[in-house]
């Protein structure tokens, strides 16, 4: 994956002189993100994603223009971006709420009304391999959304 993002941090690159700051957030969509979103889930739990979340503050310093030591916080807001750990997550819990099928409700354990009755179970494991698994820790992190989140509709993220 990172060879990918390596040509499309060039691309930027390339334009960073040409083109606006707007324009460099389209072409960031466009391309990096692109390719970012196509591999996270399946590669996002993986030692390696410090290089990926590496590279896209180098693209954020890039788009800009800022030095190499600056923090990268307040520009991942200005250019209303999501960061690496941040779109993990966001298509972790969306992949448990797309393909729940498998999954059990709490409600299906018992009739008793608790507070986390519409939880999924969480399924024992010995191995850090499934402990490290898309099931696992999608139905982990889905569980800790409060309730009004779970209950969306998922029309809004078709799109993205």
């Amino acid at each position: 994956m990172c060879n990918i993002l390596n040509k499309n941090y060039y691309v930027i690159y390339s334009l960073k002189n040409i083109t606006s700051i707007n324009t460099l957030r389209s072409v960031y969509f466009a391309n990096f993100h692109l390719h970012l979103r196509y591999g996270i889930l399946f590669g996002g739990g993986d030692p390696q994603i410090t290089k990926v979340l590496k590279l896209e503050k180098k693209v954020v310093r890039l788009s800009c223009n800022d030095k190499r030591k600056t923090s990268c916080r307040e520009l991942i807001r200005t250019l209303n971006i999501l960061p690496v750990p941040c779109v993990y997550i966001m298509y972790m819990v969306y992949y448990i709420k797309v393909n729940n099928k498998g999954l059990k409700q709490n409600l299906a354990i018992h009739d008793y009304e608790t507070q986390h009755r519409s939880d999924f179970q969480t399924q024992f494991c010995r191995t850090d391999i499934f402990k490290k698994s898309v099931i696992n820790l999608g139905t982990k992190l889905y569980n800790k959304l409060p309730n009004y989140l779970k209950n969306l509709n998922l029309k809004p993220f078709k799109n993205n």
